[in-house]
């Protein structure tokens, strides 16, 4: 009968060593910590340029002695002169104690930092590239990851950027260049229009009829200031509305009409030349934006946007944001804020 207990007793230890055994990391860890450095961020698993930039920035500051020590500052130095250099056997990361200027191809398959601004010609290549002023790339260039510049960031004609890129001050891209999601103060598409000062939303109302939301056909008020059509609806050209409308059908706003609110439409939107909606524009199918249009945003659909020549998305001082599965951009058009193709963004000419 001892034996019997002894046996069971044995036994009940055993399966209580076996259950306790893989909680004694945990317990160890939570008595005596030893692991306080946070984790490091996959390129595959984040969609912030800003995270990858400021560690660039922040590894080239420490090797520099600009900045305090990260830990992981592997470069190699840029030497002059510039045209010399072979970029393609780069493997390392590279800082550049100055601009850069040249008219010839660069293609480099490593980070490079510049401490300054680069310019490089035609089919230029980089996997990720910070200035710390101005980028330029001519023609037929490529970013295959990321790119940021504190300054001006200019893209060339039939150029590729399915991946991020952001700008202190502005993004222009060239015509038949294709991109993925910019951010910047001021997105241009278009390089001709580098120079245009059209960055807020034009006075739409100087001269408009006003007009009242319960008097379109079907208009189902919801609330003061929200009304319902089903089906579809269409606003005359030069009125103004007051308050958000919500249409399960498609929505066309007339050429000149302002929207002072919120749209949301299941079927599409139509926004007609020099319309203006002062809120958000929110769609499940296709949304057009007419030339000289302009929309405060947020602009959110689920399918596909144009943005006609001379639109503007955004103002300035009140960045948004444009969000579709593919985006079309003609040249002339300007967002202030990010625009984010979650398939395919090209620019093209009007």
């Amino acid at each position: 009968m001892i034996t019997s207990y002894l046996i069971y007793a044995a036994f009940f230890l055993i399966c209580l060593v076996l259950v306790t055994l893989p909680f004694v990391p945990a317990f160890r860890e939570w008595r005596y910590p030893s692991d306080f450095a946070a984790l490091p961020v996959s390129a595959d698993y984040s969609i912030d340029v800003a995270y990858f930039a400021q560690r660039l920035q922040a590894d080239a500051a420490g090797k520099l002695g600009l900045g305090a020590s990260t830990g992981y500052e592997e470069f190699e130095f840029v030497n002059e002169p510039i045209e010399g250099i072979n970029w393609s056997d780069g493997h390392k990361r590279l800082i550049s104690k100055s601009s850069i200027e040249t008219g010839k191809s660069v293609r480099n398959r490593s980070p490079v930092y510049v401490q300054g601004s680069i310019g490089a010609g035609a089919e230029s290549s980089f996997s990720a590239l910070y200035a710390a002023g101005d980028i330029t790339l001519g023609a037929q260039s490529e970013i295959s990851d990321w790119a940021h510049a504190d300054g001006v960031m200019r893209i060339g004609a039939n150029s590729i950027a399915l991946r991020r890129l952001s700008a202190g001050v502005a993004i222009e891209l060239g015509n038949e260049a294709w991109f993925e999601r910019l951010n910047a103060p001021t997105l241009r598409f278009g390089l001709s229009n580098r120079n245009s000062n059209s960055t807020s939303v034009k006075p739409a109302e100087v001269n408009l009829d006003e007009a009242s939301l319960a008097d379109l056909p079907g208009a189902i008020k919801q609330t003061a200031s929200l009304f319902l059509i089903r089906g579809d609806c269409a606003l005359p050209p030069q009125k103004i509305y007051r308050g958000s409308l919500v249409v399960s059908g498609f929505l066309t706003i007339g050429q000149g009409t302002t929207v002072v609110g919120d749209i949301k439409a299941r079927s599409g939107v139509s926004i007609g030349r020099g319309a203006s909606v002062k809120g958000a524009v929110t769609c499940e199918r296709r949304v057009y934006v007419f030339r000289e249009a302009c929309v405060l945003g947020p602009l959110i659909c689920e399918s596909d946007v144009l943005i006609g020549a001379s639109a503007v998305i955004g103002q300035l001082l009140v960045p948004t944001t444009v969000s579709a599965n593919n985006i079309i951009v003609e040249m002339g058009a300007i967002v202030h804020g990010t625009i984010w193709a979650h398939e395919i963004g090209m620019v093209k000419s009007a």
